[in-house]
């Protein structure tokens, strides 16, 4: 890596971010990137050029490269974050599964007297 080298995140909206790389202005959006929303701020302008267009957030585990910043349409996205509602989707399927050990486990805990009710608490004003 030359002396003057650099990689700096200029600012975060809402839609993505800003970077400065080597005098490029690039933009992340969170679109094409999402595993930069969920970076904290104080991680996300702790942005490190590595060289030969490499830039890496060293505390989050992130690399990307300038030519991936540049055309994100070319390179698909591989992994994506779990989302809620694919968590959810995921909880109901598992939950439908049969087994004979999950039957045995419901009948040992119906026997128990089932799932316990939960405990209503006063609300005081």
């Amino acid at each position: 890596m030359k002396k003057n080298e650099y990689a700096e995140v200029k600012f975060i909206s809402a839609d993505g971010f800003l970077m400065d790389v080597n005098g490029t202005s690039y933009f992340a959006s969170f679109k094409d990137f999402p595993f930069l929303y969920d970076l904290p701020v104080s991680e996300a302008y702790n942005v490190q050029y590595l060289g030969q267009g490499d830039i890496r957030w060293e505390n989050a585990d992130i690399d990307l490269n300038i030519d991936i910043l540049a055309n994100p349409e070319k390179y698909p996205r591989i992994m994506h974050t779990l989302s809620s509602e694919a968590a959810a989707l995921f909880g109901r399927r598992g939950g439908t599964v049969k087994s004979h050990r999950k039957a045995e486990a419901s009948r040992a805990n119906g026997l128990k007297g089932g799932r316990p009710r939960k405990k209503k608490s006063l609300v005081t004003t």
